[in-house]
């Protein structure tokens, strides 16, 4: 993994064509991005091959996401409606202008490598997440990955 700058804020993003042109966003602060990394790890080891989040048990949901709620975030933002990869860094900068604490000054690296795995396997399940239940209400909080963010959209372009 590689270092960061405390005045960074990490972006990992994930990119799904198929979901249609949708572009999930995760963003750390620098300063926390080895923390979460960590902390990501951990709590996802072993979901790399889901491929559904509602098909999994309900207590499967609630125990990640239990132990995904520790992972430091700034935010996590999911756009959808034909997002082309092209466009990725500006939609997600719009996003990020908007993050509280984000101090004047701070710059933006978006992750393109095999950097941060854990924090890359979360915003894939989010992404996971953001497709199942975007038109659902009746995802009990508990078992809602996306309640693991203290700031969050979905939406559409």
């Amino acid at each position: 993994m590689r270092q960061a700058a405390t005045d960074e804020i990490i972006c990992v993003t994930d990119w799904t064509p198929s979901a249609p042109g949708q572009l999930t966003t995760l963003a750390v602060s620098g300063e926390r991005a080895e923390a979460a990394e960590r902390v990501a790890a951990a709590a996802l080891g072993g979901t790399a091959r889901l491929t559904s989040w509602l098909e999994l048990p309900a207590d499967a949901r609630r125990r990640l996401v239990g132990a995904c709620r520790s992972v430091p975030t700034l935010g996590m933002h999911c756009v959808r409606g034909g997002v082309r990869q092209a466009a990725a860094d500006d939609t997600a900068e719009q996003f990020l202008s908007r993050l509280p604490g984000r101090a004047e000054g701070h710059r933006t690296r978006f992750v393109t490598d095999s950097s941060f795995p854990g924090l890359r396997e979360l915003v894939r399940l989010t992404a996971l997440v953001c497709q199942e239940t975007y038109d659902r209400t009746d995802v009990p909080e508990d078992e809602d990955l996306l309640e693991i963010y203290d700031v969050y959209s979905v939406g559409s372009l």
